[in-house]
C-alpha cells in the first residue's frame, strides 16, 4: 500500500467534496427538468428544429424581426400514458445514473486516499462507473425519444421527425467518456499486473 502525500490527500478531499456539490446540482437540476416537463398547461418537452422562420419582437413597440428557431418547448395535453410515464423515468432514470456515477468515483476517491492505488476493486469501480453511464446513457436516450414522439403526436406534429443528430449531440459526451474511462480501467489492470510483478522480483 502506498502512502498519500499531503498534496494528494488534499486533491483528493477537494474531488470528493466537488463530487458531493455535483451530486446535489443533479438532484437539482432533475427537479427543474421534472417541473418544466410537467406544467399545468400540458407536458412539454424540448424539440430541435432545422431553422424555422418565426416572427419575434424583442420587446413592445419595436419592429418584428424573422428569425430561425433551432429548439423549441412542444407543450401539448392528452399524450399518452406510455409517453408520459417514458418521460418521468428519464428524468429519474438520468438523476440516479449520474449519482451512482458520482458515488463509484467517489468510493475510488476514497480508496486512493487509504493509499490503494493499484488494488484490484479500483477497476471494477472504474467499468462499473463505465458500463453505467453507456447503458444510462442508452436508456434515457430512449425514454426520452418514446415520451417526445408521444408529446408530437398530441400536439398534431406526429408527422414531424426531429433531426437524428440534434436529439443524439448532447448524449455523445458521455458515450465517449464511458469509453475513455473503460480505457483508464484497462491502465489500472495493467500497472496492478506490473506491481505484482515487480513486488514478486524484490
Amino acid at each position: 500500500m502506498l502512502e498519500t502525500t499531503k498534496k494528494e490527500r488534499s486533491d483528493i478531499v477537494a474531488t470528493l467534496v466537488t463530487a458531493g456539490v455535483v451530486g446535489a446540482i443533479a438532484l437539482v437540476v432533475s427537479v427543474i427538468r421534472w417541473l418544466e416537463t410537467f406544467t399545468l398547461d400540458g407536458v412539454s418537452v424540448a424539440v430541435p428544429f432545422a431553422g424555422v422562420p418565426a416572427d419575434f419582437a424583442p420587446a413592445d413597440g419595436l419592429p418584428v424581426t424573422t428569425v430561425r428557431v433551432t429548439e423549441g418547448e412542444v407543450v401539448a395535453e392528452g399524450v399518452n400514458a406510455l409517453s408520459t410515464v417514458s418521460l418521468g423515468a428519464s428524468i429519474i432514470l438520468g438523476a440516479a445514473v449520474w449519482i451512482a456515477v458520482i458515488a463509484l468515483f467517489g468510493a475510488l476517491g476514497l480508496r486512493f486516499l487509504r493509499g490503494r492505488f493499484f488494488d484490484p476493486s479500483n477497476p471494477r469501480l472504474l467499468d462499473a462507473a463505465a458500463w453505467t453511464m453507456l447503458g444510462g446513457a442508452l436508456a434515457v436516450y430512449f425514454l426520452e425519444t418514446l415520451g417526445r414522439n408521444g408529446v408530437l403526436a398530441a400536439a398534431g406534429l406526429a408527422d414531424f421527425l426531429p433531426s437524428s443528430w440534434a436529439v443524439t449531440a448532447s448524449f455523445v459526451p458521455v458515450w465517449i467518456a464511458a469509453m475513455v474511462i473503460g480505457l483508464i480501467s484497462v491502465a489500472f489492470r495493467r500497472g496492478i499486473r506490473l506491481q505484482r510483478d515487480t513486488e514478486g522480483l524484490v
